[in-house]
């Protein structure tokens, strides 16, 4: 009987110090470095509308590294817009339609965004050094 009550003690000891063994925190702390290691940063976004937010005067500053994601729109007519020194295009685009460019902003300066249908400046991306 004695050995019995012995062995569910020890049994009851074990049970209760792994329960309360630093595991928990163990887990806590590899969920939050892998919380962290993940976590990224937002993107900088932005929808231009032809004729509606954009013209020569329009300066889209963002900070170099930044991700970014420009979403265009042409309602009035078919269209191809080009950012330039980046070399990107949204290819061709049906009247209304959206297309959009993502990039990372990797070279600081100003770079030209602009309709190739009718050669007018949308925009102009500032990329500032970092």
């Amino acid at each position: 009987m004695k050995k019995t009550l012995t062995a569910i003690c020890s049994v009851l000891l074990l049970v209760g110090c792994g329960s309360t063994t630093g595991s928990t925190d163990t887990t806590a702390v590899t969920d939050t470095t892998a919380v962290s290691s993940t976590t990224k940063v937002k993107p900088f976004e932005m929808t231009l509308t032809v004729g509606d937010n954009t013209g020569p005067n329009v300066v889209i500053e963002v900070d170099q590294g930044a991700q970014v994601v420009l979403t265009f729109a042409n309602p009035d007519s078919n269209d191809e817009i080009h950012l330039h020194g980046y070399d990107l295009s949204t290819g061709t685009m049906e009247q209304g339609d959206e297309a959009v460019i993502t990039f990372e902003a990797d070279k600081s300066g100003d770079f030209e965004i602009e309709s190739h249908e009718t050669g007018e400046l949308l925009a102009t991306l500032r990329v500032n050094a970092a």
